[in-house]
């Protein structure tokens, strides 16, 4: 907030405090008017996908709210940090940041306290998983009346049957990667109780299947070259992005519930600079042939979209520089990153035959520009260095004497 105002004309320091930390706007709907915006904007466009994944913000310390030591995708590795899931609007290249939800780790749930001092409201004040979370910011944008085809997200979402199964109950449509050694079923399977074959021992009482059950990787490792076919997915800044694709009905089995599901099995296969083949392996509920396996393709590698959509905030906007702690700042700081990166996407749209690689670098240099015009002369330097060490002074003096 400091460096805004030494740069914005027409600012003042503690309005932006008290606008982002404490007014009591709603963040709420914001989120919701960009994503009205955005469906609005996509309206034309064909196949649309609602893109879900999480996104990590390094912050040090112990109260900046939802903060701990986690994984973070950003470091890869665990560090002291928030997570948030994001939900984006994706339509061919074009993409934006919708929805959140902030990540409260078990040791932030636990300790009433601890959430009350980052002003955590009482009905979040609950543990819910990264896929919970996912299903929330799914059934929101649902009954918000959002227009998208699809759902798309990563192994750490597609692993979990129970949100794909939550999923297809809200009559979504999903293409969720998984893990390697998430098992598929190629033939129908009974689930039953194995009967008792002897005296001794305990009666079993574990669900079991009747058919092998298949690794995804192992059963795409052992595919004959016939079984692949090759399409061209999308053209990129490095050429055109050619992958394998190989579709097949198979049946899933949680382990735990009575019954089986049927979904079909999606996997891309693509050649790496080491010559050797790297596999994605997604489930989807989509019936077989309703897609064509190019169609499929296309949605599966729509998720890209998403990584280049948290790569851009962060860059451009200013997603993880922030210095706020609370609950309320935190969600107001994402509403704004969201509402200008709206802006941006309506930019692109807008100039695309004009500029059709105008980027968000660009949009913000003209801001920069057009708002960014306190400093004119070195007295203005100084005179900002001046009142910057006063504030230093002031913090370091109240720090001391409390």
């Amino acid at each position: 907030m400091e460096r805004m105002v030494e740069h914005v004309a027409d600012s003042e320091y503690y309005s932006i405090q008290h606008f982002i930390s404490e007014s009591p706007w709603e963040a709420r709907g914001c989120y919701d008017s960009v994503s009205r915006d955005t469906s609005k904007i996509f309206e034309d466009r064909e196949r649309v996908c609602l893109l879900i994944d999480e996104s990590a913000h390094t912050k040090k310390g112990l109260k900046s709210v939802g903060v701990s030591r986690q994984y973070s995708g950003q470091l890869g590795k665990v560090d002291s940090c928030q997570v948030a899931v994001y939900g984006a609007l994706s339509a061919g290249e074009y993409y934006n940041l919708i929805d959140t939800r902030l990540y409260l780790p078990r040791e932030w749930t636990v300790d009433r306290k601890r959430c009350e001092g980052a002003g955590v409201p009482d009905q979040e004040i609950k543990h819910r998983t990264k896929p919970e979370l996912a299903l929330e910011i799914l059934s929101h944008q649902k009954r918000l009346g959002t227009r998208f085809h699809w759902a798309v997200a990563d192994g750490l979402y597609g692993h979990d049957s129970d949100l794909r199964k939550s999923t297809d109950a809200l009559g979504i449509l999903y293409m969720y990667d998984v893990h390697h050694d998430d098992g598929v079923y190629l033939e129908r399977p009974d689930i039953f109780v194995p009967e008792r074959t002897s005296v001794k021992g305990r009666t079993p009482v574990r669900l079991k299947a009747s058919t092998q059950r298949y690794k995804a990787l192992n059963l795409a490792e052992s595919l004959e070259e016939s079984s692949w076919k090759e399409y061209h997915i999308r053209n990129t800044t490095k050429g055109v992005l050619k992958v394998n694709i190989w579709v097949q009905k198979v049946y899933t089995w949680d382990g735990k519930s009575s019954s089986h599901r049927q979904e079909l099995l999606v996997v891309q296969r693509i050649k790496n600079e080491k010559g050797t083949y790297e596999y994605k392996c997604s489930l989807s509920n989509a019936l077989e042939n309703q897609y064509s396996w190019l169609e499929l393709a296309q949605v599966q590698a729509q998720r890209y979209f998403v990584e280049r959509s948290f790569q851009e905030t962060k860059q451009q906007a200013g997603m993880s520089e922030y210095q706020v702690r609370g609950w309320l700042a935190w969600h107001h700081h994402m509403a704004m990153v969201m509402m200008s990166m709206f802006f941006v996407l309506s930019e692109k749209i807008r100039f695309a035959d004009q500029y059709p690689l105008l980027s968000a670098y660009d949009a913000r240099q003209f801001i920069i520009h057009t708002y960014a015009s306190k400093i004119n002369s070195i007295e203005d330097v100084i005179d900002q260095m001046e009142n910057r060490h006063r504030q230093r002074k002031m913090a370091i003096d109240q720090h001391y004497k409390t």
